[in-house]
C-alpha cells in the first residue's frame, strides 16, 4: 500500500500535468510559464521544477504518460497477422487516432515545435527515446528492425502532417498508403 507522502507526491505530479495540458491548449506553449502551471496546481514553481526540471519536462511527462497508454493501445489493436503495408497502415491509424483522442492535435505541434526548438537537449533525447519504443512496438511485428524503423520514420513525417492540419485520420492514413505502395513498387 503506497504511503500517503507517495500518493500526495503522486496526487502532485497528476496535478501538474493537467494543469499544463489545460494551459498549454488553451494558451500554447510559448505563452505558458511554470509559474502559471504552479499556480493552476496549486504548488510552488519550485515544485514544479523539482518534479519536472523544466517546462519541457512537464510537457515530455505528458507525452511519456500518452505514449505508455498508446503502447498499450496499439497491443490490443493491432492486427496478429498482416502484411507489412496493412501492419503499418494500421499503426499508423492507431497512433493518430491515440492523438486525436488524447493530448490532441494541437499539443502534439507544441511537442514537435519544443523538441525542435531543443534540439540535441535531454528532452530531445528523451523524446527520441519515446519514439524509440514505438518503433520497437512495430518492429515486434515486422521481420526485420530497420524496415521498422524506417517505416516509422515515415509514419511520423505523416504524423507531423497530420497534427499541423485538419486532415483526417482516414486522408493521413490513405496518404500513408499510396506513400508505401510507391516505395514498395520500387522493388
Amino acid at each position: 500500500m503506497a504511503s500517503l507522502r507517495n500518493r500526495q507526491k503522486q496526487d502532485r505530479r497528476r496535478a501538474i500535468m493537467d494543469a499544463a495540458q489545460t494551459l498549454f491548449a488553451r494558451n500554447g506553449y510559448g505563452a505558458t510559464t511554470v509559474e502559471d502551471i504552479a499556480a493552476a496546481a496549486g504548488v510552488s514553481h519550485v515544485t514544479v521544477h523539482n518534479y519536472y526540471g523544466t517546462k519541457a519536462g512537464v510537457l515530455l511527462a505528458m507525452v511519456a504518460q500518452s505514449d505508455a497508454q498508446l503502447l498499450d493501445r496499439l497491443a490490443a489493436a493491432l492486427p496478429a497477422q498482416a502484411d507489412a503495408l496493412t501492419l503499418t497502415v494500421a499503426f499508423a491509424r492507431q497512433i493518430m487516432l491515440h492523438a486525436d483522442q488524447g493530448l490532441g492535435r494541437a499539443t502534439w505541434r507544441q511537442v514537435l515545435a519544443a523538441v525542435a526548438a531543443e534540439a540535441g537537449s535531454a528532452a530531445a533525447a528523451e523524446y527520441a527515446a519515446l519514439d524509440g519504443a514505438l518503433v520497437q512496438a512495430l518492429a515486434q511485428r515486422l521481420d526485420a528492425a530497420s524496415a521498422a524503423a524506417a517505416l516509422f520514420d515515415l509514419i511520423n513525417a505523416r504524423f507531423q502532417r497530420f497534427v499541423t492540419s485538419d486532415q483526417s485520420v482516414d486522408a493521413a492514413c490513405d496518404a500513408l498508403r499510396r506513400d508505401l505502395s510507391a516505395l514498395l513498387s520500387l522493388t
